[in-house]
């Protein structure tokens, strides 16, 4: 009797089977079995899947962000301060003497007698007009005490009580210097020329001159001297 044995083998490439059979031959008698086996082998193809390699993946880097170029800072370009203006300068002081008094008035002047001149009211004038521009200084005739007022007629006025024991009086000013001052010497700056009291529209200096402090004398010869 014969069976046959299947035994599968792996081979490179493929399956091989091999096929044993076996069977005993009886030769000769009951007692005497020879077995008997038969070796095949049949290959058997094996369907192997071959799979395709995984294609490359490239990893593709994200682009980087956008640069951005931060805007320069605002320059705050701050304007030099602009320079101070220079004070004006103060009207130059012309101090001129002659006789017994300064020039009360300190600058170009021009100037008539005018004593006992019509003025208004039926007054007749006390005094000398010098005309001179607007601001320019009026000095102290003489060292003394000086001392401003105002008055409807002559407006800003100073009086220097002289040191001589005259008075001399300067109006229609346009603004006072040295004021509270007390005693100056001749010379002294103690106002400006203007157009104050009842001289609007014509600067000048009326300028008095009172002999000891009483009556005003025409003051056209001192001033004549002076300036």
């Amino acid at each position: 009797m014969r069976k046959q044995l299947l035994f599968p083998t792996l081979l490179t490439g493929g399956l091989l089977v091999v096929a044993a059979t076996t069977g005993s031959t009886h030769d000769g008698g009951a007692d005497a079995a020879t077995n008997e086996i038969e070796v095949s082998a049949q290959p058997i193809a094996v369907r192997r899947d071959v799979r395709s390699p995984d294609p490359t993946t490239t990893t593709t880097a994200p682009p980087p962000p956008p640069t951005t170029v931060p805007p320069p800072p605002e320059t705050t370009t701050t304007a030099p301060p602009a320079p101070e203006p220079e004070p004006e300068p103060a009207p130059e002081v012309e101090i001129r003497a002659g006789g017994a008094i300064v020039c009360p008035v300190a600058g170009p002047v021009e100037f008539t007698d005018t004593w006992g001149a019509s003025r208004s009211g039926g007054r007749g004038h006390q005094g000398t007009d010098m005309m001179a521009d607007y601001g320019t200084p009026t000095v102290a005739p003489v060292s003394g005490t000086v001392e401003h007022r105002s008055s409807s007629l002559g407006g800003m006025s100073w009086y220097v009580h002289g040191d001589d024991g005259d008075t001399y009086y300067g109006a229609h000013l346009s603004g006072y210097e040295n004021e509270g001052a007390g005693w100056v010497e001749a010379g002294t700056v103690i106002g400006y020329v203007g157009d104050s009291g009842n001289a609007a529209g014509t600067p000048h200096l009326h300028f008095e001159y009172q002999p000891g402090g009483g009556s005003a004398e025409n003051s056209y010869p001192l001033v004549t001297a002076a300036c």
